[in-house]
């Protein structure tokens, strides 16, 4: 390996080289990987040669959202509902308003500001035998960091504008200083589970409202802010929140968002949908990804269909969603990161990924 660049060039995210397919990783590790800044971003890079990489993650900690919820107990707005140590779904600590008091932006900050610089100074001493894509940061949409928080709908609808405003300052501050060295990757289980618990005829409408509230933060960031929009069926434990029957919820909602940027001139974000779980084989039924036929063009699709445990079925559900799509599927990931992995699951789902990548792209 030779340090032969340290510039980081500025890829159109959306429009990755044809020739093969590109490999995008949500962002985590798992624990024993995460040396520090160096080692994590060196991982992804050692691990995709030869292929070409959308970004370069450096999350911390596969726990840091849990991290940040278990940190709310000093917050004196704040008082515990629910105590548990998020092992599970069902053993994650909620809270609720303190009498008397309000929540601020700064209560809940994520302060994800703070750990770009040394993540910026470290890319500088990346070996790589090519030029750097952009540094990713992950931002969690700010009704899952509130729903998170509360545990139930009506508190955390109320207190979603105070979210709103911690993450904007991050997203503010990060992009003044690095502009187009970074790429926001905003992540949101919430979405498809709302979808998946509501019933079906409310879809439409269910989708179009969560559209507008993640376009309104999207379109509240400056213009020239650079996203991936991160879909999820959760992997706390990893176990996800559900099994997902299709892909009509992610078609829907993704519809609805690019309608709503397109009609204010934002660009629609490069958008990962997760086609499995982690936990279960990729679907090799057809049905599963019919709604990819009605997807819009403006959407530009990360398929999240590597899963080292099924590399056969990963591979005919590749094929099967450019199918469907009928269009080119120019990146490709797992469903989700790989910090609730072993180190050698994360080593093999790259392999698959590296593989699968160069797989012939349908034209």
């Amino acid at each position: 390996m030779s340090t032969t660049s340290n510039r980081t060039i500025h890829p159109d995210i959306s429009e990755p080289t044809i020739a093969t397919r590109a490999v995008h990783f949500v962002g985590s590790l798992p624990p024993e990987l995460l040396g520090n800044d160096h080692a994590t971003m060196q991982w992804f890079l050692d691990n995709t040669r030869g292929t070409q990489l959308t970004t370069v993650p450096c999350d911390r900690d596969p726990r840091w959202i849990i991290n940040w919820l278990n940190g709310l107990t000093d917050v004196p707005a704040l008082e515990s509902r629910r105590s548990g140590n998020s092992t599970g779904y069902d053993d994650m600590p909620t809270y609720r308003l303190a009498q008397g008091r309000s929540l601020a932006p700064e209560d809940v900050s994520l302060r994800r500001a703070r750990d770009i610089p040394v993540a910026m100074a470290t890319r500088l001493r990346l070996n790589t035998t090519g030029e750097l894509p952009p540094h990713q940061v992950s931002i969690p949409n700010a009704l899952d960091l509130s729903y998170f928080t509360f545990g139930a709908p009506r508190p955390a609808l109320a207190a979603l504008p105070i979210f709103r405003e911690a993450l904007l300052g991050d997203i503010l501050e990060i992009h003044n200083r690095w502009d187009s060295e970074v790429v926001f990757q905003l992540e949101t289980p919430a979405v498809l589970a709302l979808l998946e618990r509501t019933p079906r005829q409310f879809w439409r409408f269910l989708a179009g409202g969560l559209a507008r509230q993640v376009a309104d933060l999207i379109t509240s960031a400056p213009q020239g802010a650079r996203w991936i929009l991160h879909l999820c069926h959760g992997d706390l434990a990893h176990r996800p929140l559900f099994e997902p029957a299709n892909l009509v919820p992610a078609v829907l909602f993704l519809n609805a968002l690019e309608r709503r940027l397109t009609k204010v001139d934002y660009l629609m974000p490069t958008s990962h949908i997760p086609m499995c779980t982690g936990t279960s084989a990729p679907s090799t039924d057809r049905m599963f990804f019919r709604a990819l036929s009605h997807l819009r063009t403006g959407v530009d699709i990360i398929a999240g269909v590597v899963d080292e445990g099924h590399p056969g079925e990963s591979a005919i559900a590749l094929r099967l969603a450019e199918e469907e799509l009928d269009r080119p599927i120019r990146t490709i990931a797992a469903a989700c990161g790989l910090g609730r992995r072993t180190p050698d699951a994360a080593v093999a789902n790259a392999r698959l990924a590296r593989a699968l990548a160069q797989t012939p792209v349908r034209h």
